[in-house]
């Protein structure tokens, strides 16, 4: 499962519809670490460059927010994310569109929705075969109150019962037909069958996109439930000159833990883990479902564990520098080695097809640090079907021995304050230019103005 490209139109700084396209040019330098499939070389790597209110973030919100309605809806009665720059916009759908590698098909899934009323308009999945044409799932039209099945699944059984689940949501403007789809039906699959496309889109939005914000506090990190992945990250926190030695999960009190978190927010977790188990009773009893909170001030960190006697584990980080036989908590270190470990379970998931979009990669590390990060992802690119899509200001990446010409892409607002993305795949760069001076000049647009008057 790769990502392809995604689509948007209408919302914050994006108003005609933009494409982050993960399509491989024609360029034949570091082609080892592409996917092929048919027409499509996919890129792995991603390096999104533009001035300060560019569009950047932007861009990573509309993946997170695309993200966050397919698996829960929306939850407040307004969400006013539209392009605000035009005032017909608050009136106008906006697109969230994703295209997607599924084993050896191609899969498109979107929806348009008027954000300001928190409405669905319409509704669509097709597969896109070889020679360009569509073969169509379903797609909806809500204002015409229209639900379509296509010709992807010819059992007449199978569309039997999908006419009636979108019977149920024809005219609801208030949920995606996706999300319906994946609401207690485990049943539907249990047997392979052609509406196993429904779960497996689904899966892969809510399970293999992961968006990180840097302002986020509580995140996953299952790679701390093993001693195997404990030993990997301490490797990995040598390797980028830490000064640390040995990493390791301890445990703590919950005593702790209860002076920095309030009481309720703790039972809010320990009801999330149980319910996290309750929903998957096939996994094993070694599955321990984990929660790692890390404090926006003060740098503490916990785990709240669920062990398979259903009881709760709080743990915490620490660590033991060369040449001092003192633990040290998280506290102590550095924001460099903070960040650094907010993100390693880049280099180190066995979770294949996954894509990881990163924020401000280069935040709080040194511009070293940053290329070896890059450099160690795309050295394990070649070996595994991830991708890191990442929004950087880092000049030490503009480096075309170390990154292809479609591995680098800009974000650039122009003077009405709309925001366009476009690729250096688009000019004509020689391998040896300096593609940062030239940037830095100015010649690829997406830098302040000031910068290059």
């Amino acid at each position: 499962m790769l990502l392809i490209d995604f689509s948007i139109n209408n919302f914050l700084s994006f108003d005609r519809t933009q494409t982050l396209s993960m399509e491989a040019g024609k360029f034949r330098n570091n082609s080892s670490r592409l996917k092929r499939h048919g027409k499509y070389k996919l890129l792995k790597f991603m390096s999104i460059y533009g001035a300060n209110a560019s569009g950047k973030t932007n861009l990573v919100t509309a993946l997170g927010f695309f993200q966050a309605i397919v698996v829960n809806s929306f939850t407040t009665g307004s969400c006013p994310l539209y392009c605000k720059i035009n005032d017909e916009n608050k009136d106008s759908p906006s697109l969230f569109e994703i295209k997607l590698l599924l084993g050896n098909k191609v899969f498109v899934y979107g929806f348009k929705a008027i954000l300001a009323k928190s409405i669905f308009t319409e509704e669509w999945l097709y597969e896109e075969l070889q020679n360009g044409l569509k073969k169509s799932v379903f797609s909806r039209n809500i204002a015409k109150n229209e639900f379509n099945l296509g010709n992807y699944i010819s059992s007449r059984t199978l569309l039997e019962r999908l006419e009636i689940y979108g019977e149920d949501i024809r005219s609801d403007a208030t949920v995606l037909f996706l999300k319906i789809m994946n609401q207690n039906k485990a049943s539907l699959y249990e047997k392979s069958t052609k509406l196993d496309i429904f779960r497996d889109v689904f899966s892969w939005i809510k399970y293999k996109l992961d968006v990180n914000s840097p302002e986020n506090p509580i995140t996953n990190y299952s790679i701390l439930n093993d001693t195997e992945g404990i030993e990997k990250i301490t490797r990995k926190l040598s390797e980028f000159s830490t000064g640390i030695v040995k990493f390791d999960i301890i445990p703590v009190a919950m005593e702790k833990v209860s002076s920095n978190l309030p009481n309720d927010m703790i039972k809010e977790i320990q009801q999330r883990l149980l319910d996290q188990r309750d929903q998957h009773p096939e996994l094993p009893d070694s599955f321990k479902p984990t929660v790692l909170i890390r404090m926006a001030e003060g740098k503490e960190m916990f785990i709240i564990e669920l062990d398979k006697d259903a009881q709760f584990q709080f743990k915490t980080m620490s660590f033991k520098h060369q040449n001092s036989d003192t633990l040290f908590s998280l506290v102590d270190e550095s924001d460099g080695t903070i960040r650094l470990l907010d993100i390693i379970e880049v280099l180190l998931t066995n979770d294949e097809e996954k894509v990881y979009v990163i924020d401000e990669i280069n935040r709080k590390f040194h511009p070293l640090l940053t290329r070896k990060f890059v450099e160690e992802f795309l050295r394990l690119a070649e070996e595994r079907n991830i991708q890191l899509i990442v929004t950087t200001h880092e000049s030490q990446l503009m480096d075309l021995k170390l990154l292809r010409r479609d591995e680098i892409n800009f974000i650039n607002k122009d003077d009405q304050g709309y925001s366009t993305i476009y690729s250096l795949d688009k000019y004509d760069v020689r391998f040896d230019k300096k593609v940062v001076t030239e940037y830095l000049n100015g010649h690829y647009g997406a830098v302040p103005k000031w910068e290059h008057k």
